[in-house]
Parts: structure tokens; sequence; C-alpha cells
């Protein structure tokens, strides 16, 4: 129980510390994105502060896998580099007793991910989707990206070609805009500003060095290019107002698992009843069509035959051509919708068990973390970085693969979802089972392991 508490003791000052760094990288890399254009618009700091509080759910569901991951590295490679793994194997104590407790662990906090997964993440997703939708009709110019058409704005669509990032100022910008009276209306300006005038409920934009080109409404022929080195160019009726709705709509990410599973069971009996309705429809066709192709012949024996020349028999041919191409769109849209309902449903699978499964990389962590550690034999923060960067990338890759592959019904949600935890846990007894197996041997556990594949890939080349 002593020996259990210590190593508890030396998971804890890594786990907290590699949790506070690796979601430290995640702010960043959000606050990079989102935030600065959220920033630089006038946005309240209490909305901005909402906005990064709701996105930390998703933060924290990717960190703490990556953490438990370092912290398992770092703590048994300290043990391992001062000895203390060697003292604990000369007292008779197996490596496995010491990785027991870490397990447990793993284990209950893999049970907490999954509700964490379940009930907190999607609903911060959906306020977060319900607080951008909010911003963005607030102030659509917050969401103005260089080389996007921006049609946000009532009757005016804007292009621009850059935007420098130092003084927010428009570099390219092309407007047409459908006046109220008179023709439609083209404006190029080499560059532009912008400012909210009129309490913030209008955008005024200061064009430089364009042109206006208007043609006359009453006498379409007549078309006017109108110069300019300064213009200025208001877009009225934008929304100032921070206004929320609620959404009904819930994408698969905003969902708890008995919503999905509620999705999941409405996709099935969708699925049955199409397949019952084209059957009925579709099938007795087809199957008169198979027994004339068993014949040998897609003229019945009892047909009279017009002449071959006659525009009987081509009409003939013409109305069985037009049957076949209707019965073969019908098919196709048959085919269509039911793959539509398997992709649904395969969606919200992959979905239920990407939630569960990531879960449980706490657990599959700790079973590839320790046996590392103590063979690395170094406890320092880069060897915990550098293996935990390789297997994250490994992980990560594999699972958003096998969420490629099964949302094209190439492979089945469970095996995509499940996959990179049954290798990297496969991996992870393995190289436990040397580990336990060396534990008394003269040589270093992991350079018995570097032996082993070297040996395994010589005889591949062989």
């Amino acid at each position: 129980m002593i020996l259990a508490r210590y190593i508890l003791k030396e998971h804890i000052a890594p786990f907290v510390s590699a949790l506070c760094v690796i979601t430290f990288l995640f702010v960043i890399d959000f606050l990079v994105k989102i935030l600065d254009n959220v920033l630089s618009k006038g946005i309240a700091w209490t909305t901005v502060l909402e906005i990064f509080i709701l996105n930390l759910a998703w933060m924290l569901s990717l960190s703490i896998p990556m953490a438990v991951l370092v912290a398992c590295l770092m703590a048994f490679g300290r043990l391992s580099g001062d000895q203390e793994i060697t003292a604990v194997k000369a007292a008779g104590i197996s490596p496995f007793t010491l990785m027991r407790p870490v397990l447990l662990v793993g284990l209950l906090l893999a049970e907490l991910l999954v509700l964490f997964n379940n009930w907190i993440l999607p609903e911060s997703n959906h306020r977060s989707v319900e607080l951008m939708s909010a911003v963005s009709r607030k102030q659509p110019h917050a969401f103005i990206d260089a080389g996007r058409l921006i049609t946000q704005f009532p009757g005016v669509q804007l292009w621009v070609n850059r935007i420098d990032p130092s003084n927010g100022r428009l570099y390219g910008v092309q407007i047409f805009e459908v006046q109220r009276r008179g023709a439609p209306r083209f404006v190029y300006a080499d560059s532009a500003e912008m400012q909210y005038v009129d309490g913030g409920a209008t955008l005024l934009l200061s064009l430089y060095s364009g042109e206006n080109h208007v043609a006359d409404a009453e006498t379409p022929k007549n078309y006017f290019r109108i110069r300019f080195s300064t213009q200025e160019l208001s877009m009225a009726n934008v929304d100032d107002r921070l206004e929320r709705r609620d959404r009904t709509h819930r994408s698969d990410r905003e969902m708890p698992i008995e919503m999905m599973l509620d999705v999941v069971s409405q996709a099935i009996i969708s699925y049955d009843s199409l397949q019952q309705a084209f059957s009925t429809r579709l099938f007795p066709g087809l199957q008169g069509t198979a027994s004339r192709l068993l014949q040998d012949s897609l003229v019945p024996d009892n047909a009279t035959l017009p002449k071959i020349d006659s525009a009987e028999y081509l009409s003939a041919i013409q109305r069985v051509r037009l049957l076949e191409r209707t019965e073969e769109r019908s098919i196709k849209n048959a085919v269509m919708r039911l793959e539509s309902e398997q992709k649904r449903k395969a969606q919200y699978l992959v979905e239920i068990h990407k939630k569960i499964s990531t879960s449980f990389a706490c657990f599959v962590f700790v079973l590839i973390g320790a046996p590392l550690g103590i063979m690395a034999r170094k406890g320092g923060i880069g060897t915990g970085i550098i293996y935990s960067l390789a297997f994250f990338v490994l992980y990560w890759v594999s699972l958003i693969g096998g969420e490629n592959l099964a949302d094209r019904l190439i492979v089945p949600p469970e095996l995509a979802m499940w996959f990179s935890n049954i290798v990297i846990g496969i991996f992870g007894l393995f190289i436990t089972w040397k580990m336990r197996k060396d534990a008394y041997s003269g040589e270093a556990p992991l350079a018995r392991l570097a032996r082993f594949f070297k040996r395994l890939f010589r005889r591949r080349n062989k």
C-alpha cells in the first residue's frame, strides 16, 4: 500500500504539468484561429471569456489522455533513471506490480472522461455554436476572410483579396451592390478601411483608388464608369445586438449518447421501411427481367414480333429503352436513399464509439507509457514529449482515418474507433511481457526490444 501511494504520488506533478502545457498549446492555437477576429471587433470581454470557457471542454477531452501518457513516461522514467526500479526488482517485486495502481487510476479516469464526453462536452459544443452564431449575426464583418465571398450583409456581396493583420486594412476590394433604386452597381477599390457609425448599427467602408461600374436602369445600353480616389460606402441594417437564439437542431458532436442512439434507431427503421417499399415496387419487375435472362432472351416466346424495318418495331425499341432507363433511375435512387440511411447510422455510431474509445485511451496509454518509461531509463521531459507525440500522432491518425473509412461504409464503426486502442494495447501488453521476462536480465530491456525488431526485419529482408 505504501509503494502504491508512492507510485501514484510520483505521477501527480507530471500529470498536472503536462495537462497545463498541452491545454495551453490548444488554447494558443484556438486564439490564433478564432479569437483574434472576435477580439478586434468590439466584442465584450465577458462574451470572449464565455467563448473560451465553452471551447475549453473539447481541449480537456484531448489533453487529459495525452497528459496521462506523458505522466507515465516521466514518472516511471524517473524511477528507472534513479535505479528505484532496480531496487524494487531486487526486492522480488515485479514491475507489473508497480503498474497496477496506475492502471486502476487510468481506468477510473477513463470512466469519468466517458461521463464528461457524454454530458458536458456535447452541451458545451451546442452552446458554443449558438454563441458563435449570435456573434456572427451581431457583427458579420468580424468573420470577413480574404479570398471568400461575404454574403451576410443585406443587398451587398463583398470580396477581399487580402487583409493586413496589423491594422485591419482591406486590399483588392470588390463590392456588388443591388440598389433599391436604379440598376445594380459594381465597385472596385485598391484598398479600404472599416469603422462603425451610428452607435454600431452601420458599417462604413472608406474606399480608396477605385471605380464604380453602373448601368442605366432606363436605358441598359448606357454604361457608366466612374473613377474615384476616395469614396465612402455604408452597409446599413447591421444588427449590433448580441441576440441569442435557441437551436433545436443538434449535430452529432452536440448530442449525448442517448440522443444519438435514438437517431441510430430511426435510421434503422427508415432503412427497413425503404427496403420493404423498394422490394415491393421494384423487385417484381427485376425478377421478371431475370427470368427472361435465364431463357437467354429478353423477348417472350409467345410474343408477336413486327417487321424489323417497320416504324412499329422502332417505336417498340424506344419504349423498351425508356422503360429500362426509368427502372435504372429508380434503382439508383433507391440505392442512394438506402446508402444515405446507412451512412447516417454509421456517422452517429462512429461518434458514440469515439466518445468511449478516446476516454479509454487513458487506460491504454498507461499500458504503453509505463513499460516504455521503465525501459527508457530516463525521466527527462524531452523523452516524455518525444514518446508522447509519437504515440499520440499514431493514435489520432488511426482514429481519424478509421472515422473516414467508417463514414464511407468501408469498415464497421466499432472496428474503426477501437482499432487504435486495440493495436496500442496489444503492443503495450507485449512490451510489458518482455519487460517482466527480462526483469533480472543483465541487458537493458529497451536494447533487447530493439534487437528483437532488428532480427524480425532481417528475416523479412531474407
